[in-house]
């Protein structure tokens, strides 16, 4: 495909990086000539310095040939404004960055008069996967399949963990329709066989209903209750947006945040929020305010080294679930070595989102990718839905000849999940979950040979 990436930024950084592995011809645009010049001498890319409200830039960059244009700068006016003179252009698709809260919530009224097939707002986005994991805290991560009637959670392997030692076929045993997805071992990423041992300090994912997770979970006594209240330090957009996603949870929020007039906007936006103008990296705040008596703490802040510090004052205090955000990729590495519980970082949720909206859009079958999520940078866990094109229902999944790689991670069948065996069998509107580390795979009929 061709795609046009408007903004280069930390969201369209990331983008060109994913896209670029992808095999994808792209084009970038951005005003500053710096950000160009970085972008040119460390990728494959065309770069082109102006504004992307300039018809004759946008001309410029090819947009009238482009399957694909992305406008991701800091400014929501500019990214809807060039999406619109994109698509007259000729662009195929357009998609836009929308962060603001009110002007997201109107783009699905005014979408088709713009021409704007896809809006994406990467706070809102990690919000979601924040409140996913305050729901269910047993996990590092947890990610939905078929509208959640199936979910892939992400746990550490610690010391003391019954399942040490064991093979997963001696797992299998305690009789919990799971499936174990794939395991990173240091910088080794396997998806396992029944023979794979399992070692202290693996980190699994594994694939099943949410139920039936939090049972083994249980079983291996790693379970964790959901959380009731949650200290949150830092009060932009991703604070707003989890706030609102946990309005009607149950869960008890107190939010700190240093500026004052964000405080007061805050209030009035969340009247359910307990807000607090003060300096939540201060240990004399977190102290007074009982950080040790939450059941969570979400460090929010803009700077990555602060999230960092909070969130490690608060595992030293016993918090029993510590999430942290951060936005540079070249520090992630580092951060899995101090230990830290969840890491969530905005610019890698928003690119699984627009990468299975590409995807969907090039399965030449019409029947493309529901989801995707990138576990790392060698495999991939994609929903498909058994259609037309698909030419082997009803045929046993070990009689198929299924790439090396590629594993059949679950069926959704109308309400119920099916755990996968040899003599499982595909109908049609059966939702089928895909781990694959091998080539990219666009549409279901993609895992065989």
């Amino acid at each position: 495909m061709k795609i046009v990436i408007l903004g280069v930024g930390k969201v369209g950084e990331t983008l060109v990086k994913n896209f670029i592995k992808e095999g994808h011809d792209l084009v970038a645009v951005d005003f500053d000539p710096e950000v160009i010049d970085k972008v040119v001498n460390t990728y494959d890319v065309i770069g082109l310095i102006g504004s992307g409200v300039e018809r004759e830039v946008l001309v410029q960059s090819g947009v009238s040939e482009a399957d694909l244009f992305i406008a991701c700068t800091s400014h929501d006016e500019i990214n809807i404004l060039s999406s619109v003179l994109a698509k007259k252009l000729g662009a195929k698709k357009t998609v836009a960055r929308v962060r603001d809260p009110m002007l997201f919530k109107e783009v699905p009224n005014i979408r088709q008069e713009l021409g704007l097939d896809l809006a994406f707002n990467p706070e809102r986005r990690t919000a979601f996967e924040i409140a996913q994991v305050l729901k269910f805290p047993s996990a590092k991560s947890i990610e939905s399949f078929a509208g959640g009637k199936a979910v892939m959670i992400e746990f550490d392997v610690a010391a003391g963990n019954p399942i040490i030692g064991k093979s997963l076929i001696e797992v299998a045993s305690y009789g919990y329709k799971i499936l174990f997805a794939m395991v990173e071992r240091g910088e080794e990423v396997v998806i396992p066989r029944g023979d794979f041992v399992i070692n202290e300090g693996d980190s699994i994912h594994i694939i099943a209903t949410e139920a039936e997770i939090a049972a083994f979970c249980k079983k291996i006594k790693t379970f964790r209750s959901r959380a009731k209240s949650v200290f949150v330090i830092g009060g932009g957009k991703i604070a707003y947006y989890l706030a609102k996603e946990l309005e009607k949870s149950g869960i008890e929020l107190k939010l700190v945040e240093k500026d004052p007039e964000r405080c007061k906007t805050l209030s009035e936006e969340l009247p359910f929020v307990s807000v607090l103008n003060a300096d939540g990296t201060e240990q004399s705040v977190l102290d007074e305010e009982n950080i040790k008596g939450a059941d969570a703490c979400v460090s929010l802040t803009g700077m990555d080294e602060t999230n960092v510090i909070v969130s490690l004052y608060a595992k030293q205090k016993k918090v029993d679930k510590v999430i942290t955000k951060i936005d540079r990729e070249n520090i992630l590495g580092m951060v899995k070595i101090l230990g830290l519980d969840t890491v969530v970082s905005p610019k890698n949720a928003i690119a699984n989102y627009i990468l299975r909206f590409v995807r969907a859009h090039q399965a030449e079958s019409g029947e493309g990718v529901n989801t995707l999520y990138k576990l790392n940078d060698k495999v991939e866990a994609l929903e498909f839905t058994v259609g037309e094109s698909f030419k082997h229902t009803g045929v046993p999944l070990k009689d198929l000849k299924i790439k090396n790689g590629v594993l059949i991670g679950g069926v959704v069948r109308e309400n119920d999940f099916i755990l996968p065996v040899g003599d499982t069998t595909l109908k049609k509107g059966d939702r089928v979950i895909v781990v694959a580390s091998s080539d990219r795979i666009n549409e279901l009929s993609d895992v065989l040979k």
